[in-house]
Order: C-alpha cells, then structure tokens, then sequence
C-alpha cells in the first residue's frame, strides 16, 4: 500500500491541477519506498530536488489560472504558496543538516500536501470549474520549449528501481513520454540494438560494466547501435579532473552529477539537441568533439 493515496477525497475535479497533485503524491511515495533502501541517499536527495522543482512548477500554473479567471481569493492563496515553498525548502535543509530523518519529512509533506489540496485547491478548482469555456495554460510541462520532448526517446540505464523511477518520473514531468529501461549496460545495448534512442542517461556505479566501459561500447557502434547517441553519465561522487578526461576520452556528451534536479537534467539535454557535437574518429570510436572537458554539474541542495 502506498504511502499516499491519491484518493477521491483529494481529487478537485480540475484535471490539470489533480495531474499535478498525482505527480507530487508519486515523489511523496518514491520517497517513502527509498528510505527502505539500503542504496537509496542518492534516490531521497533527488526525489527531494524533484519535489521542489514540481511545486514551484505546479504552483506557476494555478497562478496562471488565477490570473486568466480573475479569482477573488488568488492574493491569499499566493500568499500560502510562498509559505509552503519556504516550509518544504526549510525541511529539506534540516534533513540535509541531520536535524530531521526521512520520517520526518514524509509526515511532514503528507500533512503539508494533503491541507493544501482539501483547503485552497478544492476551492480554486470550484472557481474554474464555474468559468465558461475551457482554460488553457501556457506551461504545459516543465520541459516545454523548442524540444519536441513528448517525441524524444530516453532510455534510463540505472541497476537501482527507486532511482530509475525516480528518473522516469522527471522526465514524464518535461514531458517525455517515450522512455525505455535497462538495469545493466549490456541489458542497455540490447535495447539499443532494436529500438531508436535519442538520449541515454546512464549511472556510473554499475556492475560488470559501467557508464564509461558502457559509452565506449556505444562509440564502437556495438551490437549495432548508433555510435553517436546523446549519452549523459550520472556519477554519484564528486568530479575529479582525472575522471573528466577518462568521460571525455571514454565519448561521453556531458554529466549530470547525482542528486538529480529537474533543471539541471532538462539544461542537458536541452544543450546537446540545440547544438549538436561534430564527432571524431578517435582509436576506432567515434568521440564527440568539444571545445572543453564535459559540464561538471554540481550538486544541487
């Protein structure tokens, strides 16, 4: 049983605003299923950026619906959002600081989400719902722009579930919806090999082949995949110059160092899809060329 139910007492009847509620109740829950995880400190800090990201999303756009239907009662409800982003940023820095455990923060966010849904945002659904004709949001994902995120395909390549739920979730939140999974890099090239992927986001930790063992078997155009695929690694430790020069020589595209933040994975991948890198034949691989070592993304917090 889930932590958090999206249940009928929590839905406001305003799709746009019950979709969000879903996506937050869904961090809420991958949360809950981490802290289980011997493995997951990685997963918990990056559920926690998501959460974040998607609120300060999701409350843009019901700011955006207040202002489009002329709601009466938006100055107020403004006035909590701003209150919940600071409480949820001022939780996640005491559990950042040891102050407080993952228990701690579930209960915290359960009470936090659920009040907000059942008090404000029932209310302002009520206001939308009695508006004539339909109400239309610009922001229609978090990925929205120039990239046509609902028609990339992904494929996540990560030996942890939390944490490849944890990714397919933020790219669902871009707009994504074309992802594949892989729990090892031969599993990876496998799906590479029989169907087209624009983008791999790939972990470093795995086990017998790791991301940069798993990016130089796609440079060699292994098993027949595309030799010049988008592939951005996900290490968990701190970049050393070292390291940058094994991605570099190994043909990564960029890195993304965990824990994950939702602008920072869009900012990637947003990168390399407007410019893309020429590529060069380097000791039989083909290696992407670029005018420094790959970004080195610090960690978010």
């Amino acid at each position: 049983m889930a932590f958090l139910e999206f249940t009928d007492q929590l839905k406001v009847g305003f799709a746009l605003i019950d979709d969000d509620h879903k996506i937050l109740i869904d961090q809420v829950n991958m949360l809950a299923e981490a802290m289980n995880d011997p493995n997951g400190s990685d997963t918990i800090a990056s559920v926690l950026n998501v959460l974040i990201d998607y609120t300060e999303f999701h409350f843009g756009r019901e700011q955006e619906l207040m202002g489009k239907s002329g709601y009466d009662m938006a100055p107020g409800h403004l006035k909590e959002h701003a209150v919940l982003v600071k409480q949820v940023v001022e939780m996640r820095r005491r559990y950042d600081a040891g102050e407080v455990g993952v228990k701690d923060l579930l209960n915290f966010l359960k009470v936090w989400l659920s009040q907000h849904i059942l008090k404000s945002d029932k209310a302002l659904a009520a206001h939308l719902l009695a508006q004539d004709g339909p109400m239309v949001v610009a922001n229609k994902a978090v990925g929205a722009g120039d990239i046509d995120w609902p028609n990339l395909n992904v494929l996540i390549v990560d030996d942890q579930f939390n944490f490849r739920s944890l990714l397919r979730s933020l790219l669902n939140t871009l707009g994504v919806t074309r992802i594949s999974e892989a729990k090892s890099g031969p599993e990876a090239l496998e799906v590479m090999a029989n169907f087209p992927i624009d983008v791999v986001m790939v972990d470093d930790g795995m086990k017998p082949m790791d991301g940069l063992a798993f990016t130089k078997a796609v440079r060699t155009g292994q098993a027949g995949v595309d030799p010049k695929t988008l592939v951005i690694l996900m290490p968990s430790n701190e970049i050393t110059k070292d390291y940058l020069t094994k991605a570099t020589q190994a043909g990564v595209h960029d890195l993304v160092v965990k824990p994950l933040a939702t602008k920072t994975v869009r900012g990637r991948i947003e990168r390399h899809l407007r410019n893309p890198l020429p590529f060069k034949q380097v000791g039989g691989m083909l290696i992407p060329v670029r005018p420094a070592t790959p970004a080195q993304t610090a960690r978010a917090g």
